[in-house]
């Protein structure tokens, strides 16, 4: 990528432009490029303690609140999540703060005197510079997301504690192909021969694929709602009393089968590393965990969500459905080009017909006015101020729902916060 070309992970550029570091346009599949680039670093990941987590949806929420129960037993952490929550300083998270600009600028120069401008898409870029950052902060487990897939994703350079698969859907077809199959082929991708797997609940097709991938591999299978599940409150598996009065404050009920997820996980990584485990800490961590632009309440009548492809937009949709059962709903929709907008707006056509699409400053955003064809609602509009849009239209008498593009709530959310007097958090 030249200088001046822009990059989806927000204020990315910015730093490549400040360090004049270039990167790669094209996506080869493969880890070469990026074990070279570790190896000219130092190979900073060789000595982590890693839980790995891929999937088409989940992996940010499970991420999170496997870092709350951590945190909340003093464990020293650090966190990559891709895409962002809001910009690339969230992406790479040391005990739970947002990488400073010192931090992330310091990385560039490295990067740039180890040679690597040229060498790296965007993404495996990033990669390496978190991988260098956790280098320099030696926590004692890190919380690894996929960016696209796993078996080729840039992330998969390690040898995790345990992997984990929260869902499987199709995402990213042009790379990981048209079928449950071939997508789940490449999540079972960090799947590490005898290494425990953690996986939510799947479909047939996509199960099956990583019951083989584990078979081959010697590797343990943990499957929720079998091995372990948390229902009404109280967590149970075969290897531990139960632990009851756990509270997931994240909405929706696909949450409840990641916190099992999350919660699993963490008791197998504490066991394995030797650190006691407080059943209270697990309750208290867990209550704690806070997610930017997942169904996030704005106002009474306000939320952001990040849905982006249909598994997210029929949770987003089943979400609204329990919380709002007979309330009117107001959507304003952004997508990014490539998106299958069609299913993801029929899905969200279940529960309304009034629409307002809008344009947001993204180098591959769909422009509002060709979005808006793909509806089939009654009331559709389109605007290039959403804020101001929605300041006039907020009512009490229907929920106003951000969604459609983690990049469009990037560019929104502290300026909804700011407009309606909330603390940023």
């Amino acid at each position: 990528m030249k200088k001046g070309e822009t990059t989806l992970i927000p204020k990315f550029n910015d730093y490549k432009q400040r360090f004049e570091m270039e990167s790669k346009t094209t996506i080869e599949p493969g880890l070469d490029a990026v074990t070279d680039a570790l190896n000219k670093v130092g190979n900073p990941h060789l000595n982590l303690q890693f839980i790995h987590v891929a999937g088409t949806n989940g992996k940010g929420s499970t991420i999170s609140m496997m870092n709350a129960m951590l945190q909340a037993h003093g464990v020293k952490t650090a966190c990559f999540y891709s895409p962002c929550f809001m910009d690339v300083h969230d992406q790479i998270q040391l005990n739970g703060q947002y990488i400073s600009s010192q931090q992330l600028g310091d990385l560039f120069i490295r990067a740039k005197e180890a040679g690597l401008s040229g060498l790296l898409t965007d993404f495996e870029l990033l990669t390496v510079l978190a991988f260098m950052a956790f280098g320099q902060f030696q926590p004692q487990i890190v919380l690894l997301e996929t960016g696209m897939g796993g078996r080729f994703d840039s992330t998969n350079v390690i040898q995790p504690l345990i992997s984990v698969i929260p869902s499987i859907a199709l995402e990213h077809e042009q790379f990981l192909g048209n079928s449950i199959e071939e997508v789940a082929f490449h999540k079972a991708g960090i799947i590490k021969k005898g290494i425990p797997v953690v996986i939510g609940p799947l479909v047939e097709e996509a199960e099956g694929v990583l019951v083989t991938e584990a078979l081959k591999l010697k590797s343990p299978l943990l499957k929720v709602n079998q091995d372990f599940s948390l229902n009404k409150g109280t967590f149970e598996s075969s290897v531990r009393p139960q632990i009851r009065d756990i509270v997931v404050p994240l909405p929706g009920s696909h949450q409840i089968d990641n916190a099992a997820l999350a919660i699993r996980t963490v008791l197998y990584a504490m066991e394995k590393l030797k650190l006691t485990i407080n059943e209270d800490l697990i309750r208290i961590g867990l209550s704690h965990t806070f997610i930017p632009g997942r169904f996030e309440k704005i106002t009474d009548n306000l939320y952001f969500d990040g849905a982006h492809n249909p598994a997210s937009a029929r949770a987003l949709v089943n979400t609204v459905k329990e919380i709002f059962p007979n309330t009117p709903v107001h959507f304003y929709v952004g997508m990014i080009k490539g998106k299958d907008a069609k299913r993801i707006l029929r899905i969200f056509e279940e529960i309304s017909s009034n629409f307002t699409f809008v344009d947001f400053e993204e180098v591959r955003s769909m422009p509002s006015s060709t979005l808006s064809k793909f509806s089939e609602s009654a009331l559709v509009k389109v605007t290039k101020e959403p804020l101001e849009n929605i300041v006039k239209t907020i009512s009490e008498t229907h929920v106003t729902i951000v969604t459609g593009s983690l990049y469009l709530l990037s560019g929104l959310r502290l300026k909804a916060l700011d407009m309606f007097n909330i603390d940023q958090r």
